[in-house]
């Protein structure tokens, strides 16, 4: 979906379907000469959930008719039941009384389960850390089952070594008597242990550079800037679902990008969980539901990757005008979000309406109107520190064509960059303007 840039005979590419972006080259020495180019469109205690709480000021998950975005394998066995099972199910029961390793509602999907769900959700985590042949589990409903599974997974971004599970129905006739569940490994015990090890050491190296003392904001913008900058968008990865592809492989897909965010965002102590979805397209993604200063928002750190934007076959020169790490997506809001993310879990999610931590609120670069002194400070800043990007945020449709207007179409934008050549790209639907200063 790439046009020739008519006007200067240069190729730009699109800045992907995902940023919406038009881009365009402005000349101050000639400009009138625009060029076009058109494209298409937890650790840290999470405060308790009240019953209220529970049933408001969340985001549907799965829409009527849906089913859940995951690749877990589930296989499904029917026994019927006897003595001899009975037997064996009560002496694993036996076993495990006393050890099953509880939760709190410091992980967000188990915060959001019913009492009964939650005692499933400990049955199932104890079976996949302690590798357990068999697990009798306190329900005989095959979609609570996968519900609780699937809150496992979303809680626990360190269990790289599991992608599915199976179980057993212990039946009398068409009646479920009891149920079974075993986790689909795919690293042996020894070999997981092994991976831990190194994770661990790798994610505690990260972590030693982030100052104690700093903001949940700064803290998770190191983080972010992290794993984009250190990560190369592969959808030819090993383990590119989780953490192992990131924090090992320093090659991965949203899945692995966004379970490293939340691995490392919960040792800091900062809540941290999956959401999983659909983006523009239909294409199946995943991302982020984080809590800073004590306000939910939506992140996604596999759109911050410059590599997953140019991951299509782009035009020559398409580096020059792509920014290495882009904030879009960088704690945004649920009414953001949802212009380009469908939500489709297992959990409701947070309705996340705060901006306080929004990259472009905390940076002073979001407009809620045309403002030229701060239009000023932001340009100067960018010069003197030697920045190749301005990307500036508007509040709303007015500013955004109020702030077009001035830049673009009366060529403001030359008061505070005289003298260059720059590349500017604009998206619409986002309320976004990105200039690239040309050296």
């Amino acid at each position: 979906m790439k046009k020739l840039l008519g006007v200067l005979g240069i190729s730009i590419a699109v800045l992907a379907g995902l940023l919406g972006y038009s881009v365009y080259q402005m000349n101050n020495a000639d400009p009138a000469a625009l060029a076009q180019e058109e494209v298409a469109p937890m650790i840290t205690p999470i405060p308790p959930i009240t019953e209220t709480e529970r049933k408001s000021d969340t985001v549907a998950s799965l829409p009527a008719g849906e089913e859940l975005v995951a690749d877990n394998i589930v296989e499904e066995q029917e026994q019927q039941w006897d003595e001899t099972e009975l037997k064996e199910l009560e002496e694993i029961e036996q076993d495990i009384v006393g050890n099953i390793l509880t939760h709190d509602d410091y992980c967000y999907a188990y915060s959001r389960l019913n009492d009964s769900e939650r005692q499933v959700y400990d049955e199932i985590y104890t079976a996949v850390v302690k590798y357990a042949d068999k697990m009798p589990v306190s329900t005989t409903s095959p979609e609570t089952l996968d519900k609780v599974f699937n809150s496992v997974m979303i809680d626990h971004p360190e269990i790289f070594y599991v992608n599915g599970y199976r179980y057993t129905k212990y039946t009398v006739g068409d009646v479920i008597k009891r149920m079974a569940f075993v986790a689909n490994y795919t690293y042996s015990q020894k070999e997981a242990d092994a991976i831990s090890e190194d994770i661990d050491t790798i994610a505690t190296g990260i972590l030693m550079n982030v100052n104690p003392g700093a903001s949940d904001y700064d803290k998770i913008k190191f983080i972010f800037d992290t794993i984009v900058l250190q990560t190369e968008y592969d959808v030819n990865s090993p383990d590119n679902q989780n953490v192992i592809s990131v924090l090992i492989n320093k090659r991965s897909v949203c899945q692995g990008y966004s379970k490293t965010m939340q691995l490392l965002l919960n040792r800091l102590g900062i809540p941290c969980t999956l959401c999983n979805g659909v983006v523009i397209g239909g294409e199946r993604h995943a991302w982020n539901v984080v809590n800073a200063d004590g306000n939910w928002y939506y992140l996604d750190v596999t759109w911050g990757d410059a590599s997953y934007r140019l991951s299509d076959e782009s035009d020559p020169g398409t580096e020059a005008i792509v920014p290495d790490v882009n904030y879009d997506y960088f704690l945004v809001p649920y009414s953001d979000l949802i212009k380009t993310h469908e939500v489709r879990t297992v959990i409701d999610m947070p309705n996340a309406t705060s901006l306080d931590d929004n990259y472009y609120v905390h940076e002073g670069l979001y407009f809620t109107q045309f403002d030229d002194g701060q239009l000023r400070g932001v340009f100067d800043n960018a010069i003197a520190n030697g920045q190749n990007y301005v990307a500036l945020k508007c509040s709303d449709a007015g500013a955004y064509n109020e702030m077009y207007s001035q830049l673009v179409d009366n060529q403001r934008i030359f008061d505070y960059v005289a003298g260059k050549n720059i590349a500017y790209s604009y998206n619409p639907d986002t309320y976004k303007l990105l200039f690239a200063l040309k050296r």
